[in-house]
Order: C-alpha cells, then structure tokens, then sequence
C-alpha cells in the first residue's frame, strides 16, 4: 500500500514537470531493459525518452528530470533507512539521509559509474573543466535516476537506487550499529536492572588459536556465547540473551 501511495506521488511529479500525458507514466520497465545490463548511459536514456514520448528534451526539461530523480533518490534512501533503523528519531533519520544524498557522496557515484565522461557539454562548460565538476556528476546520477523513473516506473528506479547506494548504505548501517553488548547494557538499564555480568567459562587451544566461551547475567537470565577472543564471546553471549529477554 505505501509503494502504491509512493508511485502515485511521483507521477504526479512527472505529469506536472514533464507535462508528459499521465498514461505515458508506466509502472512497468520498457526500454530500460533493453539496454546494456552493464552500461547506465544518460545519453541513451535520455534520447531514448525523447523518442518514448516524442518530445525533443530542452536543458531546462532535463533539469526537471534530475529534481524528479532527486525526489526518487530521496525518498528510497529515507525509506531504506527507516527499515535499517526503526529506532531512530526524525532528526537521526535525517541526518542519516544528508551523508547519503550530499551532493559530494553522490558525485562519488556518478563518477564510478562514468556518467561525466558520457554527458553531452557546451564548447564553453567542456573548456572550463565542466566535465570534472562534483555538482555535474551528482546531477547526472540524479538526472540518471529521475530518466529510469519517467520510463520504468518507481520500482524499477528503486532498484537502481539501492543497487548503486548500496556500499554507502552499507558503509553507514556498520558506522552507526549498536553493539549487542551496549544493546544489553541499555535494555538492562530501561528495565532497571542490574547491569549485564560476563564470565568467561572456558579456555581452549593453543594461544595462537583460542575459543572461548563466555556466560552473560543478568537478574538471573542467563545465555552462552562462543568466539575467538573474549570480546567476541562476550557479544555472541549478549547477542543470545537479547533474543531471550525481547522475545
């Protein structure tokens, strides 16, 4: 229901930027999917779209484009991170959002994907050192994005969001994780507990190669965990008690 509501919201985006006719808006993947799996060439979707809907596509049309890919862009990253985060606040989600959709991360993506080097200049933007600009790069992801959405649908454009964020959404979600023994030590203390008790219950193998086992306790709820080190143990240990005691 909430994709549908997302779709809706878009196309209408589309209608009224593009003033393309809103049953030219599909849901389904057209053309897209007879491009190069291996290339996200803006030129050819660009012109492609202008054949799609029989309009020649003006800078200030390919502008719109772009803000409809940053709206797209936007509201994946803002929904990836919610169900990666669900215990953050609205201010957390949002700062959250800001590193992923700067203009400086996505720059670092339409470089790697070679969008620049295949973007169509003005004699004078190419002689200035248009092509190595950051705000170029980032606007051509977008505008990549926003042209897959027009075409393919909100799903589809989706999918090339999370598949080309994914290491920064990736990079992110391992930043900003709770460790289970500083999710115990909370949990502990909400319920108003005494904090968690580690001990370390065994002690095998040469120094080179140890494994532990380690018991966590607290208020008499007791759990097990295995590692090669201590600490290791220790979150295996706390791991296994969070999924006793929230269950």
């Amino acid at each position: 229901m909430a994709e549908a509501k997302t779709y809706e919201k878009l196309k209408k985006i589309i209608v009224e930027q593009l003033g393309v006719d809103e049953g030219d808006v599909k849901p389904e993947a057209s053309f897209v999917d007879d491009l190069n799996a291996d290339s996200l060439d803006l030129v050819e979707l660009i012109m492609s779209l202008e054949e799609e809907f029989g309009m020649e596509i003006s800078d200030e049309e390919a502008e719109k484009i772009k803000t409809v890919g940053d709206a797209v862009v936007d509201l994946v990253v803002g929904e990836e991170l919610y169900q990666r985060f669900p215990g953050a606040t609205e201010g957390e989600l949002t700062s959250l959002r800001a590193s992923i959709v700067s203009s400086v991360a996505l720059a670092s993506v339409g470089r790697a994907l070679g969008l620049p080097e295949r973007a169509r200049l003005g004699r004078g933007e190419e002689d200035t050192g248009g092509r190595g600009r950051a705000g170029l790069a980032a606007s051509l992801y977008e505008a990549f994005i926003g042209a897959v959405y027009v075409d393919a649908g909100f799903a589809r454009a989706r999918e090339k969001v999370l598949e080309t964020l994914r290491a920064s959404l990736d990079a992110i979600t391992d930043a900003t994780t709770k460790s289970s023994k500083t999710l115990l030590q909370e949990w502990a203390q909400a319920e108003r507990l005494s904090l968690p008790n580690y001990r370390v219950l065994e002690a095998t193998g040469p120094e080179h190669k140890r494994d532990f086992v380690v018991e966590v306790e607290v208020a008499g709820q007791v759990a097990r965990g295995t590692g090669a080190s201590k600490r290791d143990a220790q979150e295996s240990a706390a791991a296994n008690l969070l999924k006793q005691v929230t269950k």
